[in-house]
């Protein structure tokens, strides 16, 4: 083993350690103490200037630029706040509040979900999601109400905790599909008549997707969602989880399939109807985020791929190309 190894292993032991830590902490409080005392995490995270912050009020300009350095601050704060609520959460699912959590629930829209249903060849159905909200807790509420969930899943690198988090998906009755080459995995799924939730918020490699407005700046964004649903005539149904207030209750408001175009007969116009398709579940996410901005991943850097020639949005140290399709 080098010293490399056993510097990544103990890093991983000790953050493992904290999160569990962490974990016995959250899930034995009420859940309001326990998203009250998340909140407040979060806000001193912020307020400490830790990692990422900066990431967030640079992206926060720059999808709302008309905002006040004041204004940009505090949806920062407040992002970081509900980031706090979420966590706390996703070890409430791992402790004894559990059914008092999902029972605080409503779904607003399930005729669109049962349209899609019906409209797709196999039953099938592409939900179009992001980090936004209490995902993890939006997952575990469709699959604890049964409705066959799959999630498109990027493995976490401390191996604990992706095992902890598989833990509590399988705990749901939640599917992983381990993003990489994950398409044969996509395609029995949706087969099988599954909803499929893919996660389409996050920065692309280039070689990975195309560049499509997301407020207003161009983004790299992961293309074969859009390619699959245009080639095998599945609806792609936008859905997103709101949280009540500061509370533990929440809305998942599922809303109708996207108007997407057809994929073409011709071989030269599909670049160009597939970055269209790209865009619209762009916007849908856009929209999604402008109704609640303190429900995305502010921290995230989405723009961080940039078209050829345009300077870096995310200024730091390049990291190796990892290729991951779907």
């Amino acid at each position: 083993m080098t010293a490399r190894d056993l510097g990544r292993r103990v890093r991983h032991a000790v953050e493992y350690a904290l999160v569990a830590a962490a974990r016995s902490l959250f899930r034995n409080l009420s859940p309001g103490r326990s998203i009250a005392v998340g909140a407040a995490v979060g806000r001193a995270y912020e307020a400490l200037r830790l990692p990422r912050s900066a990431d967030a009020l640079r992206n926060i300009g720059l999808a709302f630029p008309e905002k006040t350095a004041a204004e940009r601050r505090a949806l920062a704060r407040a992002s970081f706040e509900n980031l706090g609520r979420c966590l706390a959460e996703v070890f409430l699912l791992q402790g004894r509040h559990r059914a008092a959590l999902l029972a605080g629930l409503e779904v607003d829209g399930f005729e669109h979900y049962e349209f899609a249903k019906r409209c797709s060849p196999s039953g099938g159905v592409i939900v179009l999601t992001a980090h936004f909200g209490s995902w993890e807790l939006c997952g575990a509420a469709m699959a604890q109400a049964g409705h066959p969930l799959s999630v498109v899943h990027h493995p976490i690198a401390n191996p604990h905790i992706e095992a902890m988090v598989r833990r509590l998906r399988e705990r749901a009755r939640v599917e992983e599909i381990r993003m990489g080459r994950a398409a044969i995995g996509v395609f029995r799924a949706l087969a099988r008549g599954r909803v499929v939730a893919m996660l389409l918020d996050q920065n692309a490699h280039r070689d990975e997707g195309v560049f499509a407005p997301f407020f207003g700046v161009a983004a790299s964004t992961r293309s074969a969602p859009a390619l699959l649903a245009m080639t095998r005539n599945l609806p792609v149904l936008p859905v997103f989880v709101f949280r009540t207030g500061k509370s533990t209750k929440h809305v998942v408001r599922i809303f109708p399939p996207l108007d997407l175009e057809p994929d073409p007969d011709d071989d030269a116009l599909r670049e160009a109807v597939l970055q269209r398709n790209v865009a619209r579940m762009n916007a849908a996410i856009e929209d999604a985020i402008r109704l609640a901005p303190d429900h995305w991943l502010w921290p995230h850097r989405r723009w961080k791929t940039r078209p050829p020639g345009e300077p870096e949005i995310h200024p730091g140290r390049r990291r190796g190309r990892r290729r991951s399709r779907v």
